[in-house]
């Protein structure tokens, strides 16, 4: 079965647009597995407590086998309140350093409040002689505390279609459109809390402890947006990197990645990887805009087919 692009993008894009929370995600899990079902393949779903919170990966073909496999993060992040937020998808400390206070903003507000009434009006609190005011206090102190706890855990971007429905879409058409003989080259694993912990990323580690090092895994990261793809790889790998690049329409730059820029993100999890992104350079690094905000609004159809075309050729040519 071959899916429609835009339809697609109706379903996940605006239906299935958030994937924060379990129940968002767990409704997520159950309609693509759902759609890769309907082309013919087998999927699985695996689960664990990792980092401190419950994941679940979607397993799609024959992930113990397959040499090739192309990862995406399913999850969708929170929202940030310090707009524009930027991404960067190949450096993960500069990321770290440019979300930290825009994600964290209302939980530090709220903290620096609580202390501020603990300071100023809680020594005056006293019950028997100024109940009202005593109340009022204890009241407000007690809704500043929950409600600087619920932050932590942050607030769902309602808007999500670079990152990371962008990639999720790409992996559904790939899907549908390889041949019987190219679906036993390439598995599909699309992995839980990519923007926050990992836990996904460890879990795959964990369900390949002696083989994973030496597949090829794909990851795709925000492909729905931008003016330029680039192609990140490993040591392992550049030989791949630069026979993926030759797939595309306009031949994406390539980036050799080292351990300290990978810090904190997905693919610093794979020793033998590449990873597809598009976005904007600025200062030499790849720039991913507007994600975790209301305005990631954007996944070019055009830059979505170029991806799947390139894939799809790339697994064709390569055994």
């Amino acid at each position: 079965m071959k899916f429609v692009l835009e339809d697609l993008i109706l379903k996940y894009g605006i239906g299935l647009s958030k994937r924060f929370t379990r129940k968002q995600k767990n409704t997520f899990i159950n309609e693509i597995g759902k759609d890769f079902q309907t082309c013919g393949y087998r999927v699985q779903g695996a689960a664990s407590k990792k980092k401190g919170s419950y994941a679940v990966n979607l397993h799609v073909g024959d992930v113990g086998k397959s040499k090739k496999i192309i990862v995406v993060n399913y999850d969708t992040p929170q929202h940030n309140f310090g707009n524009p937020m930027k991404y960067y998808p190949f450096d993960g400390p500069a990321t770290f350093a440019s979300s930290f206070f825009p994600i964290y903003a209302p939980s530090i507000i709220g903290g620096v409040l609580a202390l501020w009434l603990v300071i100023s009006y809680v020594p005056k609190i006293d019950f028997s002689t100024n109940f009202i005011y005593s109340l009022c206090v204890s009241v407000t102190l007690i809704v500043v505390m929950i409600v600087s706890f619920l932050l932590t855990k942050g607030i769902a971007n309602k808007v999500n279609f670079n990152r990371n429905t962008s990639s999720v879409l790409v992996v559904l058409m790939l899907a549908s459109e390889l041949s019987d003989e190219d679906r036993e080259k390439v598995a599909f694993v699309l992995t839980d809390n990519g923007c926050t912990n990992h836990a996904g990323d460890y879990m795959l580690r964990e369900a390949l402890p002696t083989t994973i090092d030496q597949r090829l895994v794909i990851m795709l990261d925000c492909v729905g947006d931008g003016e330029e793809f680039v192609i990140g790889y490993k040591e392992d790998s550049k030989k791949e990197a630069i026979e993926l690049a030759e797939q595309f329409k306009t031949k994406p730059k390539r980036k050799l990645c080292n351990k300290e820029e990978l810090r904190y993100t997905s693919f610093s999890f794979y020793k033998k990887a590449l990873l597809v992104s598009k976005g904007n350079f600025k200062n030499d690094s790849l720039v991913v805009e507007n994600i975790s905000t209301n305005q990631d609004t954007n996944c070019d159809i055009e830059s979505l087919n170029q991806v799947v075309r390139a894939l799809k050729r790339f697994i064709e040519k390569n055994n």
